[in-house]
């Protein structure tokens, strides 16, 4: 099982999404990575690539398809050090390195957004795998959206500091590398 299999089970563990059943995940193709369309409103195109995966719509059997809401926990995927809260669209994104060598001139991030963090999270602090760090935020802002959990990870160099780790970097410097998380 990939570690991205094994989070989307645990996501559905933490918040008892399926009350004891197997949950289905699913995806309209707008919520996954590099797809210019969108899975609201209109339905048509992105101005740029999507560069995550939008995590909402899951199932339970017999077939009944639900999406999160504003309480739906977000735990860590994995052990690592919060280096930047900033604003998004819709809510708040964490930065976070995830276990990246310090020898290595570049660095791996898991990129949590349209979250609330939890109020105990702070930059500078590490955090553990499962912990929850968040929950989904009202999407009050665009009603044509679900609540979902934005994931999404980056490889960008070391020397890029926590504060300049935001979605402007990430959607215009060419050095920021989007990775599949579905491929983690």
């Amino acid at each position: 099982m990939s570690q991205f299999a094994r989070y989307l089970l645990s996501l559905s563990q933490i918040n008892n999404l399926g009350e004891g059943k197997k949950v289905e995940w699913l995806f309209h193709c707008g919520m996954l990575f590099l797809s210019k369309k969108k899975w609201w409103g209109d339905f048509q195109f992105r101005l740029t690539a999507h560069e995550g995966i939008d995590i909402t719509y899951f199932r339970t059997h017999p077939f009944e398809t639900r999406c999160f809401n504003d309480h739906t926990k977000v735990p860590a995927m994995d052990d690592g050090l919060i280096l930047n809260i900033c604003n998004d669209f819709l809510g708040q994104t964490l930065v976070v390195d995830h276990k990246t060598r310090a020898a290595s001139k570049r660095k791996i991030l898991y990129v949590y957004a349209h979250i609330i963090p939890d109020v105990t999270i702070k930059v500078g602090q590490l955090i553990r795998k499962n912990e929850i760090i968040a929950r989904v935020c009202n999407t009050w802002k665009n009603p044509l959206l679900p609540p979902h959990l934005h994931f999404s990870c980056f490889d960008v160099p070391r020397q890029i500091q926590g504060e300049h780790l935001n979605w402007n970097l990430f959607s215009k410097n060419p050095d920021a590398h989007p990775i599949n998380p579905v491929f983690l």
